[in-house]
């Protein structure tokens, strides 16, 4: 399933821009491809959390983990999580041990919104398993604030920075 996605991806490298463009609007077909990949290769967890921009992403992969879904968003400069799954009791119950949490994005840049969902679930007492991105941009440092919480990062598509534009990451192995 991931090999489209790669196929959708490259089909506009070298551009950045044409790449983040292309993931505000995913077709339901390649947002369906990312959330089948996630699903396989994400450890079992209670709840999404959605960075923004990601929320359809995390709708499609909450429903085929059957698992609820909140979101990340900035509120006048502060982070904050929002969704009904944190106002209705018992719509988020860990299944073990505390409640534990995947961060959902499209695209891993600097990682402001992926550590900012990783602080608010820890501020809950929730643990933070993995970052789940569709696209990590390996010359950005989202990757390194993220390992420095102890969270791994996992993606189908690893794109680097070079002179010519972005190309598919050789220099280290896929990440999942």
């Amino acid at each position: 399933m991931p090999d489209q996605f790669r196929t959708a991806i490259a089909d506009i490298l070298p551009s950045a821009e044409a790449v983040h463009e292309r993931l505000a609007v995913l077709s339901n077909r390649d947002r369906l491809n990312v959330a089948e990949f996630f699903s396989g290769v994400l450890p079992d967890v209670d709840v999404l959390i959605s960075t923004p921009g990601a929320e359809a992403l995390s709708h499609d992969l909450g429903a085929l983990r059957g698992i609820p879904s909140v979101k990340a968003t900035s509120l006048a400069g502060h982070w904050t999580l929002v969704g009904s799954a944190l106002h209705h009791a018992g719509d988020i119950r860990a299944a073990r041990g505390p409640v534990q949490a995947a961060v959902i994005s499209l695209e891993l840049l600097a990682g402001q919104a992926e550590v900012a969902a990783t602080v608010l679930a820890t501020r809950r007492d929730w643990e933070v398993v993995a970052v789940a991105a569709a696209v990590e941009r390996t010359d950005a440092a989202g990757h390194v604030h993220l390992s420095l919480l102890g969270v791994p990062v996992l993606t189908p598509v690893m794109l680097a920075g070079t002179p010519r534009g972005l190309v598919f990451e050789r220099r280290i192995p896929h990440s999942a």
